[in-house]
């Protein structure tokens, strides 16, 4: 039981002292600053007014034979202690109790005896216990306060980063102003925040950083510190000024968050708690983002690999109706001919009806071919593909179609080709249909680096719907469609309609320059 209680002795007793000592090395170091502050001299200007008037009340015998009244001017120094204890604490109130009696010891022995001068002392020491007691009371006060005021301050900064990291999934975006507010929020030296690429190639570590004014660039060491993790390790200490804390995902290790503290302050404790907190938040606001992008890269796989199998069954049926049912009803076309020269002139007119009507199936079906999958867009390009989709639409309108063609031409990727080909051929569909316009235009764009195709009608317009869900809720399956159909070949898909200025959509797709 000895040995233990020693060990407690000799584990407990060091940390108090310390704490001690840094108490008082504090309040050292505080001194310049207190003898800038008008509340110090108005202290010591009541300590020596006081002891200046004990003196002369002392000297002059003005309080004459009444000995009780020779407690009056010591008194008077629980006025300064009282002050010194509400401004600053025990570090106030203990040494002005001490400097207040180191002053009146003097008139105590000088002019005092017996019990009289028993009364005085055991008065001053009175006066210094209570000075404890309050400046005591002062500092409880103080810390609960800071404390409070902490806490408060710290809630408002994991706040203020839950939000920044909620309100959007593209979160690496939001990270320089995530380390910023923790640079401001703990008054550190600087913050920084490494990544690992979702890709894991080596060599390629991502650092965002932010410094105070004149403090050095921190990306050394944040990737010093990044490589010196290990995954599944808690935060690495590197000494009292400098942290860093992993972030860790389901897969592995995403990234760490590190700060460093300024010369003058600690990471231990409320910062390093803090910044585990932030930690956890953005690791999490990560592999959110991340589940989310692998999610959406699924889904647009998925739809590339359906409308991929979609197009090749429309290519195959197109084929079919071209090569097999269209050169069956040619077949067709010309026994009726040879016919209609053998029979009687009575069955004649029955056999060019028959003949009209299988002349109108041929045509049809090479329609039906065309729309499926038209040769011309392999054969020509996307041009002449859409020429043929404007001249059709233009036969339905009042006014007609036209294509506007701007840009230095150049054949396209198939893939892109055929996108923009479905999107202007269901744009155009939907103005023959919906619209009740009289006019159409489309213009194709060939740009450096990027070729812009928009189709416009000046028919009835609708109110857009804002996401993707109000489109298909509202039936519009077909602008649904146009817009994947852009986003599976990179581009961006708009939309601007009004109720009396008609409808526009565009497509924008980045390509490699020429």
């Amino acid at each position: 039981m000895k040995a233990e209680e020693r060990a407690f002795r000799r584990d407990t007793v060091p940390p108090v002292r310390a704490a001690r000592s840094s108490i008082v090395a504090g309040a050292v170091r505080r001194v310049p600053q207190r003898l800038r502050e008008r509340r110090f001299w108005v202290v010591q200007a009541l300590v020596l007014l006081i002891t200046a008037l004990h003196w002369v009340l002392e000297s002059t015998e003005a309080l004459g034979e009444h000995e009780a009244l020779s407690f009056v001017p010591v008194s008077f120094y629980f006025i300064p202690i009282v002050y010194a204890g509400l401004n600053f604490g025990m570090e106030g109130a203990l040494p002005t109790a001490l400097w207040s009696a180191a002053l009146a010891l003097p008139n105590v022995f000088a002019w005092h005896a017996g019990l009289q001068r028993f009364g005085e002392l055991l008065q001053l020491a009175i006066m210094v216990s209570i000075a404890i007691v309050v400046a005591r009371r002062v500092d409880e006060e103080t810390t609960q306060r800071r404390r409070a005021e902490k806490t408060s301050a710290d809630l408002k900064l994991l706040n203020e980063v839950g939000e920044t990291l909620s309100n959007t999934l593209e979160v690496e975006q939001q990270l320089p102003q995530v380390v910023r507010s923790l640079l401001l929020g703990l008054s550190l030296e600087s913050v920084w925040l490494c990544l690992e690429p979702e890709s894991h190639r080596p060599g390629s570590l991502t650092t965002v950083e932010a410094s105070t004014p004149g403090a050095p660039s921190p990306t050394d060491l944040a990737q010093d510190l990044h490589r010196r993790l290990e995954s599944g390790q808690g935060p690495l200490l590197v000494d009292d000024r400098s942290v860093v804390v992993p972030l860790l995902g389901e897969k592995g290790m995403l990234g760490s968050l590190g700060a460093k503290a300024a010369e003058d302050g600690g990471i231990a404790g409320g910062p390093l708690d803090l910044l585990t907190t932030v930690a956890r938040q953005v690791q999490v606001a990560l592999e959110n983002a991340r589940l989310y992008r692998q999610r959406q890269e699924s889904l647009q796989s998925y739809a590339r690999q359906v409308t991929q199998a979609q197009e090749d069954e429309r290519l195959r049926i197109a084929r079919e109706l071209h090569d097999e049912t269209a050169q069956e009803l040619v077949l067709l076309s010309r026994k009726l001919e040879q016919l209609k020269s053998r029979v009687a002139p009575d069955q004649v007119q029955d056999i060019d009806g028959l003949l009209t009507m299988t002349r109108g199936t041929i045509q049809a079906v090479r329609r039906y071919s065309r729309d499926l999958r038209p040769s011309v867009l392999d054969d020509l390009g996307l041009r002449a593909a859409i020429e043929m989709v404007v001249e059709d639409t233009g036969h339905q309108l009042l006014k007609g179609a036209r294509l506007q063609v701007t840009g230095r031409e150049r054949r396209l990727d198939g893939p892109l080709e055929l996108a923009l080909f479905r999107i202007a051929q269901e744009a155009l569909r939907n103005v023959e249909k919906h619209s009740a316009a009289t006019m159409a235009t489309v213009d194709l764009h060939f740009g450096g680096d990027e070729i812009t195709l928009s189709v416009a009608d000046d028919g009835h317009g609708f109110s857009p719907a804002t996401n993707m869900s109000d489109l298909i809720r509202s039936g519009r399956l077909g602008l649904v469609g146009m817009k994947e159909r852009a986003e599976l070949v990179g581009g961006t898909f708009e939309l601007r309609s009004d109720r009396e200025g008609g409808t526009r959509v565009a497509v924008r797709v980045k390509t490699v320059s020429p």
